[in-house]
């Protein structure tokens, strides 16, 4: 076990060092916001930012005088990283419980930390400090929603009928690598994180089983664009042993896709350019996966965002959330634009409404009131392979089906997205579209409830809900 120490440390002054061990080098305003999650995001502008920091500032010079953690100013930046010596090290994990026998006993989840030898970060590395941002952003989410769980005056985090205790548990690329594994070293596959997500089970009738015990895991991968061509396709043939040996271990079930997180793009005032360039880098990714992982692209999902999404994205992909997605659908009804159509109705006893998946509640059917179009409305948000692939099959079945009876109606797929912005692969890239997939393009439409009021896209131009065809 690390030698215990002497020096009394506060409870908060443990806490920061505990911080600091999960993500191995942290900045002043990411320690902060994760101490105290209200103010992420917040700037030295804010009264309440700026004299937190200050406090901060002065426990992270008490604990530097004590030689427990050391700070670096990044070469030719103003950025200055916070590091645990050797000494503040052991004291951790001293004060965690944690000896050279819990190398591979623990899973990294949350604090649930293994052993590591002691070494300096590597703090002039960009994509190691990049893996810092994103690590700092999802413990303070976390930490944000654990606080608000607490609080019984707070729904803030009410989906599904269900309040969450935290969005998922992060655990960093040492503790990501395989364990035990029978392939070469070198053919590994090595995330640069993984997260994982207790969700709620809901049995076949949408009800409310348990607020945990279906857990799901998604590798993370930190890309700043340095993999293309060979190198991006050797990624993905060390991913195809990964998941051939997750399937013989009977754990693939579990492991449900990839999120490739980027960095923000840097064009503020073009929104198109910035969807753009974060479209094309994700059908990079997805061309790899669909060559070097070819018997997995029917149960592998490959999600891309970017830092400032990646909340939401993560968000999105909660059970609770998709069964939430009804409330705002339905609420959308009142106003002028569709209430002719889709008379505004309680969701919870709307006869009308059909919901296809009960569990998850993503997929809603409902026919216009002349009847002359059957519009499925389907909950996608951002770059979400799987979804869109779900969603065509959809409406494929259901347009089919209308065809063999003989049926009038047109069958109607409606993209609803609440946090961000939808592409399909045949959205961002017409030749793409499979001949499968043409009708459903041609009839596509996306509807956006970011704010409080409906837009209606077509071919992703916004339109005015009279030039659309199933509006009455």
């Amino acid at each position: 076990m690390a030698p215990p120490t002497n020096k009394r440390l506060s409870s908060k002054q443990l806490e920061i060092l505990r911080f600091i061990l999960k993500v191995r080098m942290a900045k002043v305003h990411q320690i902060l916001s994760y101490l105290r999650p209200e103010l992420k995001g917040k700037s030295r502008q804010d009264k309440d930012f700026e004299s937190g920091r200050k406090v901060l500032s002065k426990t992270l010079k008490l604990l530097q005088d004590a030689g427990y953690i050391k700070q670096h100013r990044v070469s030719d930046s103003t950025e200055v990283y916070y590091y645990l010596t050797q000494e503040g090290q052991s004291e951790v994990y001293s004060f965690m419980g944690i000896t050279e026998l819990d190398k591979n006993r623990h899973s990294g989840f949350d604090f649930d930390l293994g052993f590591f030898p002691w070494r300096v970060p590597p703090l002039e590395n960009v994509h190691s400090r990049f893996q810092t941002e994103i690590q700092c952003n999802i413990l303070s989410l976390n930490r944000q929603v654990e606080e608000a769980a607490r609080d019984v005056r707070n729904g803030q985090w009410v989906f599904g009928g269900v309040k969450l205790k935290n969005v998922c548990s992060l655990r960093d690329n040492l503790h990501a690598s395989p364990r035990n594994s029978k392939i070469k070293d070198s053919m590994q596959y090595k995330p640069d994180g993984e997260i994982c997500l207790n969700l709620s089970r809901y049995d076949d009738q949408g009800e409310l089983i348990d607020t945990h015990g279906e857990l799901t895991y998604y590798f993370m991968e930190y890309d700043r664009k340095t993999e293309y061509g060979e190198r991006l396709l050797a990624k993905f043939k060390r991913l195809n042993s990964r998941l051939k040996e997750l399937r013989a271990n009977n754990k693939l079930q579990y492991y449900k896709g990839m999120i490739v997180v980027l960095e923000d793009p840097r064009y503020d005032n073009n929104q198109k350019v910035n969807d753009l360039q974060v479209n094309l880098r994700y059908l990079s990714f997805l061309k790899a996966f669909k060559t070097m992982c070819v018997e997995f692209t029917d149960e592998f999902n490959i999600i891309a965002t970017t830092v400032s999404n990646l909340e939401s994205t993560i968000l999105s992909l909660r059970t609770e959330y998709s069964k939430d997605f009804k409330y705002p659908l339905v609420d959308s009804f009142r106003f002028k634009e569709l209430h002719q159509t889709f008379h505004y109705s309680d969701p919870n006893n709307d006869g009308r409404l059909y919901d296809y998946f009960k569990q998850t509640g993503d997929i809603i059917g409902r026919f216009t009131s002349d009847r002359k179009y059957y519009c499925v409305f389907f909950n996608i948000e951002g770059l979400n392979t799987m979804k869109w692939k779900r969603c065509i099959e959809v409406f494929n079945n259901l347009h089919k089906v209308a065809v063999d009876k003989n049926e009038t109606y047109i069958v109607t797929p409606i993209v609803v997205f609440r946090k961000l912005f939808p592409y399909g692969t045949g959205l961002i890239d017409p030749s793409l579209q499979t001949g499968e997939e043409k009708l459903f393009y041609e009839r596509l439409f996306l509807m956006d409830l970011r704010i409080n009021r409906p837009i209606l896209y077509k071919e992703l131009e916004p339109i005015d809900f009279s030039d659309s065809m199933f509006i009455v």
